[in-house]
């Protein structure tokens, strides 16, 4: 299959599931009459749930998707290594913890809290990546990538402790509050999330796409890059930097999502193969479609209950990131 038929199929798969994701729900709605409420012709009851809930909802579940999925991409390979994600690197623990503590904190709920939470989590997502940078430096080979992964696990290890230790002191609304928001739901999401979600992917990714032969020399050894002028301890740095840019405002509007950035890159990578200006698209597509499907799917698992979309995505990439271990062992 050429390359232009797998995007083809990619992108009526991920029509199919957005289709499935509008139409599913408390108050589902057959084809017809999600046609005829698009089109305006529906009932007042109709276009609300459509374009008031659900329609934000798919939009976020896909930006969401797709900006972790790139962030996966770029640590993957920044760090030339299978595993790295912003879950494992402790990204998304710190942005998760300040934006714990920016609920915690805040006085009632706003769209203008909204529209600055992607800024709390970048706090802590920045505050990690500091701590990587000091911790994997080596003074003469730079930033050395299978320290960048072990210090990343160590830090998402403590970070995750220290929440769990904030749990204890939270009264039972509180600890809801955050319980819902920790498992990876975009239920509650409205048209604000998606206003704050919206810009970091518009500036990020024509950013990458028009500098994807610097993640393709990235692929190579280190003195490989060097020889023919690459700036690897620069390129690294930068492409940390735009990884936080993605995945913390993700992570502030849509909760904990894991394994997106671990599976999603994979796949891409054995369907379009390894040149970067293909694969951070593809990422997009394929990451948004992940995450849409599994809110879709968390919509109608359990009567009259959802699943939060990160319970689903973990029960797909579990399986798979044990999978990447015993693969990356032999």
């Amino acid at each position: 299959m050429t390359l232009r038929w797998k995007f083809i199929v990619v992108a009526i798969i991920l029509l199919l599931g957005c289709i499935f994701s509008l139409s599913t729900g408390q108050s589902s709605l057959s084809l017809q009459q999600l046609w005829h409420t698009l089109l305006g012709d529906g009932t007042s009851r109709q276009e609300l749930v459509l374009f008031q809930f659900r329609i934000p909802r798919m939009i976020l579940a896909f930006l969401v998707g797709g900006a972790l999925a790139i962030a996966g991409m770029l640590l993957q390979a920044i760090s030339r290594n299978a595993l790295a994600d912003p879950g494992i690197l402790g990204i998304n623990a710190g942005a998760g913890l300040t934006m714990m503590l920016f609920l915690l904190l805040q006085n009632s709920s706003t769209s203008v809290h909204t529209y600055v939470q992607p800024l709390y989590a970048l706090m802590g997502g920045f505050i990690v990546v500091a701590l990587l940078f000091l911790l994997s430096y080596d003074r003469n080979d730079g930033i050395v990538p299978i320290r960048l992964i072990y210090t990343g696990v160590a830090i998402a290890a403590a970070i995750s402790a220290f929440m769990i230790v904030l749990t204890y002191i939270l009264d039972p609304s509180q600890y809801q509050m955050i319980k819902v928001w920790l498992a990876g739901n975009i239920g509650n999401s409205n048209w604000s999330h998606v206003y704050a979600m919206l810009p970091w992917l518009i500036i990020i990714v024509p950013l990458l796409i028009r500098n994807h032969l610097l993640l393709d020399v990235l692929k190579l050894n280190d003195p490989i890059s060097i020889s023919i002028g690459a700036s690897v301890n620069k390129y690294r740095v930068w492409f940390l930097i735009c990884s936080v840019l993605l995945a913390a405002p993700a992570v502030a509007v849509s909760g904990s999502i894991g394994f997106v950035g671990l599976v999603v890159p994979h796949l891409v990578r054995q369907l379009f193969g390894r040149a970067h200006k293909l694969t951070i698209p593809a990422c997009l597509l394929v990451g948004g479609g992940l995450v849409v499907i599994a809110d879709a799917l968390g919509k109608m698992v359990v009567a009259n209950t959802e699943i939060p979309a990160g319970v689903i995505v973990a029960l797909i990439g579990a399986p798979y990131f044990l999978y990447l271990l015993i693969k990356s062992d032999h």
